[in-house]
């Protein structure tokens, strides 16, 4: 009897401790919530309710593809200011992008930047390098390869691929080619051999190269990636998402690359052209005997390549989508280049930066669709951000995207209209674009982590849109019915979705 009475007090207090325990798990979760909701530094700042409490917002948002549509959404609905996570805030004015941004004091910036793309490792190349002094160090190593004088030395190399693009389209383009497939291969082919000399002949063979084939592969896992580490447990599930066969080609890719930089570094002072790499290979063509150094040089040859490739592809990309759709802006342009050049041979990245309606028209191509839709995220020191004191720790963003699309700052803001970019004496001025907040659209960003590739991304753009409308009348083929907002998607770059377009090689005398 006694051992059936301890077994039951054994079970009562067994069942009591359970319910303590679910009681006080509910509780804590509970006072979470409330804290949030009410206590927490942020909690003055409006937004959406769920994403003051979780990451269910911002990891939506962005698995969806649409996350720059989604923070505009926000920014109409709340404000300028908005909480779209637990210790986040996403800011509108142009005001903030400068305070964020901007370098602050001997051309560091104050903000850090966060893990959003950091894969790991102590070194996070030049994109993803955390640390502003050791981002400052690569990017005083690669500066000489963006120089005024490395960028006209590298145009006769640009051109080379853009002529055979236009070889190419001469044989392919009258009946209709995808835009999407030939500027990746043109920026992919252009970027590798810039990068570190080496030549990828996507478009020679007409087919996407193992490094692109594995890069837009894993465009949507890099999102899933940085949603993850918001979810610490359940961030160890993330491989889960990718098949297989893409983790091989990963492999196969990585052993590529590895192989690359080791010829590249054996070549030092030895290339018939520099690259952006030069600067960074160690003296006497040695291989780094620092596993650590090692890594770090692949990495940062891996970004150089990316950065040379999905912004030139998504800029040439956007400007053929909206030339393609507004015949009456394409008109202006193409008889802008043609009068301007007698021959083919003519065309020069000089001669074409003093066409004004061209710079207009690729102007106002960033403004629509802009390359990076990250939001930026910086880590706040402790300090005033137009006018609003955000507390130490906490992550803020910007959506250039939101701002450049608003109403506040432009005249028509969603319609495609280069005139806004022309000065006053120009023929085609409009006043009414008198007011438009030019100076704040920036593409490429602003203070010391702005990209120092500016200049070289618009000569090549420059050049294939000079080169190209001088030689084809282009139109968008017919059944091509693509339509920005509902058709296009973002997550670790733009998916450009398929755009049929003619090249027909112009008449003699047009």
């Amino acid at each position: 009897m006694n051992r059936v009475q301890v077994f039951v007090l054994d079970e009562n207090i067994l069942q009591t401790l359970l319910k303590t325990i679910i009681l006080a798990g509910a509780l804590s979760i509970t006072w979470h919530y409330v804290y949030l909701l009410y206590f927490h530094p942020l909690a003055k700042f409006p937004g959406p309710r769920v994403a003051a409490v979780s990451n269910i917002w911002y990891t939506y948002s962005w698995l969806s593809g649409r996350y720059p549509w989604e923070t505009e959404k926000v920014l109409k609905t709340y404000g300028d200011v908005v909480r779209i996570a637990p210790n986040e805030l996403l800011f509108f004015t142009p005001e903030a992008f400068a305070d964020i941004y901007s370098a602050h004091f001997k051309n560091h910036e104050t903000f850090q930047k966060t893990n959003l793309n950091n894969r790991g490792g102590k070194h996070g190349g030049i994109l993803f390098e955390q640390d502003p002094v050791r981002h400052r160090h690569v990017a005083k190593q690669v500066a000489p390869a963006f120089s005024p004088k490395s960028t006209r030395a590298k145009e006769p190399r640009v051109q080379k691929y853009i002529d055979a693009f236009v070889s190419k389209m001469r044989t392919h383009g009258s009946s209709g080619v995808d835009a999407s497939k030939w500027c990746n291969w043109l920026a992919m082919d252009i970027s590798a051999d810039m990068a570190y000399n080496h030549e990828m002949h996507q478009m020679r063979d007409m087919k996407n190269s193992p490094f692109l084939d594995v890069l837009l592969g894993f465009n949507a896992y890099t999102t899933i990636e940085q949603v993850s580490k918001r979810f610490p447990i359940l961030g160890k599930l993330k491989y889960m998402f990718i098949p297989f066969s893409r983790i091989q080609s990963m492999k196969a890719m990585n052993k590529t690359s590895r192989e690359e930089l080791q010829r590249r570094i054996e070549k030092k002072g030895d290339t018939e052209n520099l690259d952006f790499f030069e600067q960074l290979v160690p003296s006497g063509r040695t291989i780094p005997s620092d596993p650590d150094e090692f890594r770090h040089l692949e990495q940062v040859a891996t970004q150089l390549l990316f950065a040379g490739f999905e912004p030139i592809s998504s800029w040439i990309y956007s400007t053929l989508f909206q030339l393609a759709k507004h015949p009456s802006c394409l008109g202006i342009l193409t008889a802008e280049i043609r009068n301007a050049f007698d021959h083919y041979d003519d065309i020069s990245s000089t001669a074409l930066a003093k066409l004004e309606y061209l710079n207009a028209c690729l102007e106002e191509t960033l403004r629509l669709l802009p390359s990076n839709n990250t939001g930026l995220p910086r880590v706040s020191p402790g300090a005033t951000v137009d006018k609003t004191y955000v507390p130490p720790g906490v992550t803020v963003q910007t959506s250039m995207f939101a701002t450049t699309r608003s109403a506040r700052y432009f005249r028509d803001p969603s319609h495609f209209d280069p005139r806004r970019w022309l000065n006053k004496q120009h023929p085609l001025y409009d006043s009414k674009f008198s007011t438009d907040r030019l100076s704040d659209v920036l593409p490429f960003s602003q203070g010391p982590r702005q990209c120092p590739g500016k200049n070289i991304a618009w000569m090549q753009v420059r050049l294939f849109v000079g080169m190209v409308l001088w030689t084809f009348d282009i139109s968008q083929a017919p059944g091509t019915k693509l339509d920005f907002e509902r058709d296009f998607i973002t997550y670790g770059f733009w998916v450009k979705p398929e755009l049929m377009v003619n090249f027909i090689e112009r008449q003699k005398d047009s």
